[in-house]
């Protein structure tokens, strides 16, 4: 039975929205007119979850530590980690399919893989199929690939990754080449994410100001900001729910 209960509380669901969007409404009746054109029930009650969950999450939320000796009660590395983290964790719930291991992909009828595999090559190439549709990374990929071309040229911009030390050379690419870029910085965007929930590294890389780390011998310098990551997601929240995505159903 699904839970609808953010349609069920509209008003005061649409009013947390409202606070968390209002720089993308000049009123909340233009926001209704939104949410309104919404045909899927489903995805009014996701909308409405979502938006109310990054305002008390990310929008207002901020990490706090309470009565600890030598130690200042708000630090800026722990909200920007939890931030990041609750941004990717709101993209991946946007997204229907869910998580599948490489073993039952192999196995189930419609994967059409027909045993025994016989050689390395083929089973990479059923590795590439199974990622390309249930990698981990891949929701938040087809998140950033779908935000409008001015802003993933202002995120490629700001995130210059893979390039050799005393190399840098923070040219934009040309629009052609954006795709390639961008998925590549989704992708190392995902690694941040994935360092912190199994290894608890912290997300260092969205401080103030410019970073510069070092990850496996290449340089990564990093004008990205968790402000400039909140704004990509809002602009991309608004696109996936106004696209009608393929996965509504009435």
């Amino acid at each position: 039975m699904k839970d609808f209960r953010y349609i069920r509380n509209k008003d005061k669901f649409l009013e947390y929205t409202y606070c968390a969007l209002k720089d993308h409404f000049s009123s909340i009746n233009e926001l209704d007119n939104y949410y309104n054109a919404i045909k899927n029930d489903s995805y009014k009650n996701l909308f409405l979850k979502t938006a109310s969950f990054y305002l008390f999450l990310v929008k207002r939320g901020f990490w706090a530590l309470d009565d600890i000796p030598d130690s200042n009660r708000e630090i800026n590395y722990l909200t920007i980690s939890y931030k990041f983290i609750a941004i990717v964790s709101l993209i991946e719930s946007l997204f229907a399919n869910k998580f599948m291991d490489f073993k039952d992909f192999l196995i189930r009828k419609r994967s059409k893989v027909t045993f025994p595999i016989s050689n390395k090559a083929e089973l990479i190439m059923y590795y590439d199929q199974y990622k390309e549709k249930f990698g981990s990374n891949r929701k938040f990929v087809t998140f950033c690939q779908a935000l409008s071309l001015e802003r993933q040229r202002d995120l490629v911009a700001r995130y210059i990754n893979r390039l050799p030390v005393l190399r840098i050379k923070p040219v934009p690419p040309p629009d052609e080449e954006i795709p390639k870029y961008l998925e590549r910085l989704a992708k190392d965007l995902y690694d941040l994410r994935s360092k912190f929930v199994h290894e608890a590294k912290l997300v260092l890389d969205m401080l103030p100001g410019t970073t510069v780390s070092l990850r496996d011998n290449k340089l990564v310098v990093c004008n990205l900001s968790i402000q400039d990551v909140m704004e990509f997601f809002e602009e991309g929240l608004l696109i996936h729910f106004n696209k009608g995505h393929k996965d509504q159903k009435n």
